[in-house]
Parts: C-alpha cells; sequence; structure tokens
C-alpha cells in the first residue's frame, strides 16, 4: 500500500535528522549543524504559528531564516512570499512497492564509509558536515557501493527505505550505475524487513526523475523551501 505523504515526511525525519529537533510555539525548530536545508528549515506544525517566533528562534541559533514547505502549508507558503521569501529548491518524493522492484543481493555495504566514498561524496558537494548527518542517523542504515563508483545512504524507518545522497562520478555517469545500486538498496531494504522504497531530488535535476521513473517509481509528494535572502 502507498503511505501517505505525512508519512514519508516522517520517514525524512528519521533517516536523514537534524542535530536537534525542538518544539516552540506550533513551530519544530531545527538544528542543522551546517547539514544542509533538510535539517535546519523550520516546520510549521500548527496553522496559527506565527513566522516572526520562528525567525527569532533562527535567529538564536545562528541559522539563515529558512522554512520547509511541506503540503498542507499553502497558507504558510502565502505569508512568507509576501514577506519576501523566495522559493527554492523544489523537491519530488519518488516511490514504490519493494516487491515490485528489481533486486540484486550482491551489494557492498557498510557500517561506516570508508575514504574513497567520503571522496566521491565530496566531490558531488555532499560536505562533511553531510557525512555528519548520516552518522547521527539513530533508524537501521547502511552506506552502499559500486566500486566506489557510484554511492548511496540509505535508512528504514517503519518499514520504509529512504535513499539519501546518491552519486554516482561524474565520468561514469548514464552507464547505468544509479539503476544497479538502486537494485541493490532494494535487495538490502527487502532483507531487513521494509516493504516500500523512497527516494527525493529536486525537480530540475532531470536525470535522477529519468532513473526514478525507469524503475516504475512514482512521484508521492513534494515539498520546497522559503529562504529570506
Amino acid at each position: 500500500m502507498k503511505p501517505s505523504i505525512e508519512t514519508l515526511y516522517e520517514v525524512l525525519d528519521f533517516t536523514w535528522p537534524s542535530v536537534t529537533t525542538e518544539l516552540h510555539h506550533g513551530w519544530q525548530i531545527k538544528n542543522g549543524s551546517g547539514g544542509g536545508k533538510r535539517v535546519s528549515a523550520a516546520i510549521q506544525n500548527s496553522p496559527t504559528a506565527k513566522v516572526e517566533v520562528a525567525e527569532k528562534l533562527m535567529n538564536a541559533l545562528g541559522q539563515k531564516k529558512l522554512f520547509m514547505i511541506r503540503e498542507g502549508n499553502e497558507i504558510l507558503d502565502y505569508k512568507l512570499h509576501k514577506l519576501g521569501y523566495k522559493l527554492i529548491d523544489p523537491s519530488v518524493i519518488f516511490g514504490l512497492p519493494i516487491e515490485l522492484l528489481a533486486k540484486t543481493f550482491d551489494g557492498k555495504f557498510h557500517t561506516s564509509p570508508n575514504t574513497a566514498m567520503k571522496s566521491l561524496w565530496l566531490n558531488g558537494d555532499i560536505n562533511d558536515m553531510r557525512l555528519n548527518v548520516m552518522a547521527r542517523t539513530k533508524v537501521l542504515k547502511t552506506y552502499v557501493t559500486i566500486n566506489n563508483i557510484a554511492v548511496a545512504f540509505v535508512a528504514i524507518h517503519n518499514a520504509i527505505a529512504m535513499v539519501h545522497a546518491l552519486e554516482v562520478s561524474k565520468i561514469n555517469q548514464r552507464q547505468g550505475f544509479g539503476k544497479k545500486i538502486m537494485q541493490q538498496i532494494a535487495g538490502w531494504a527487502s532483507l531487513n524487513d521494509a516493504h516500500y522504497l523512497s527516494v527525493i531530488t529536486v525537480h530540475n535535476n532531470f536525470p535522477a526523475k529519468s532513473l526514478y521513473e525507469h524503475l516504475k517509481m512514482s512521484e508521492i509528494g513534494s515539498y520546497h523551501y522559503r529562504i529570506k535572502l
């Protein structure tokens, strides 16, 4: 059965966690410690939560004024637009039941990334702070590589596996490594009692979207950010 978008947002929060998440006056305020927008953006829990409260709390953390706009946050989105916040990084969540995915069981899985994997990620703009996000993930997780040509991080929450930071070396792109590593991930996830596989990409990453569509994954939902420049 296809999970709800709210369930997938929860999976995102558990498989790519902030350093801390605190609830204040209808907001989730996240300390991302430099790990990127997903772990730093404020999230509205109550429709009556005031924007200025979140702004002050993000200032106190030394973070940019950044909001994640999830489905159902249309009024907040309009308010932030009127306040001069710019829309950035519209993102799409893809998913498919694992039983419908081709799977292989020959992947190389690690409990922590080796030096070559880290180097490949760093060359793909996945910095040390994002590697720290992976390290602090508490749910079942793994790091997978294909001969240090392709790498990915995957974690499971509530029987849903979510793939993060899938990277293929630039000189080896469009050679089928993305498909192969996704099939290896599906194999690992199925052996660890996951029933559904999900992945996120920005809307304009057409090669990634083409890969997921080729795997018969469908768009389940979306989100974007609003930032004060």
